[in-house]
């Protein structure tokens, strides 16, 4: 098992295979990251333009609610689409590996209501799907993927009613294999996680949520029979989550 924590840096240079990793996974993604953002910027804007019509009679402040409906834990599934992007170079040549699949995972987590803005952390593990294979230049018949991650997250979200747009940001340990010249390697590396969504509150308790997610992998060099290889991974994913509050 082997952790490239120390080494990783997600916002690398553009000559990294990181950098490269992460303009594979924004040119084949379905929905670029930039329109949950757009999306976001949206609502928030809507949310402080609501405010400011809201405001009618100077001195007048209406009484604060017992409770906020976003306030406590919370326990949840989600299942979406996954995709994940292996960068391997070796012999100086290079080979993105690209695949979708279908994932599933478990949350949880805490939140707070600290004035308009709801504060949480959450955990969650997710199965992302099996391995790709493509041949490579140098290396010939070349196999790589990632199976599963585990998370640990901050959220800061805006509730509107029963809407609540939120962003993400934290760390994941997740599995990635590489099979090259006979040889295969396993690892755990923890890298950091990014991420934004929206959530809808229903009756009792319920709440309905899409959620993007993009995460770090490795980015490491190891010896695959006699040649010296170098992978860069990272993962998105689109998950549509049902949770219960308590």
């Amino acid at each position: 098992m082997v952790s490239s924590f120390a080494n990783y840096d997600i916002f690398s240079s553009p000559r990294s295979g990181r950098a490269k990793v992460l303009r594979r996974l924004r040119c084949h993604w379905l929905l670029e990251p930039a329109i949950l953002c757009a999306v976001l910027a949206v609502l928030v804007s809507g949310a402080q333009a609501a405010d400011l019509g809201d405001y009618q009679e100077p001195g007048f402040e209406p009484p604060a609610a017992p409770s906020s409906i976003w306030t406590g834990p919370y326990l949840g599934f989600e299942t979406g689409a996954s995709q994940t992007v292996t960068d391997v170079t070796a012999g100086g040549k290079s080979k993105d590996l690209s695949r979708v699949d279908a994932a599933f995972g478990l949350f949880g987590g805490y939140n707070w209501q600290v004035s308009r803005i709801v504060l949480g952390v959450e955990g969650g593990a997710t199965y992302l799907g099996g391995r790709e294979k493509g041949t490579h230049p140098t290396l010939g018949t070349v196999e790589t993927g990632a199976k599963w991650t585990a998370s640990a997250k901050a959220r800061a979200g805006i509730p509107l009613g029963n809407f609540m747009p939120y962003l993400s940001a934290g760390l994941a340990a997740t599995e990635h294999s590489l099979k090259a010249n006979g040889k295969e390697r396993t690892s755990v590396s923890v890298g950091p996680v990014i991420g934004g969504g929206l959530e809808v509150a229903f009756r009792d308790n319920w709440r309905l949520r899409a959620d993007y997610t993009l995460t770090g992998i490795i980015d490491d060099k190891a010896n695959y029979g006699g040649t010296s290889v170098e992978r860069a991974s990272g993962n998105q994913r689109f998950m549509i989550g049902v949770s219960r509050a308590f």
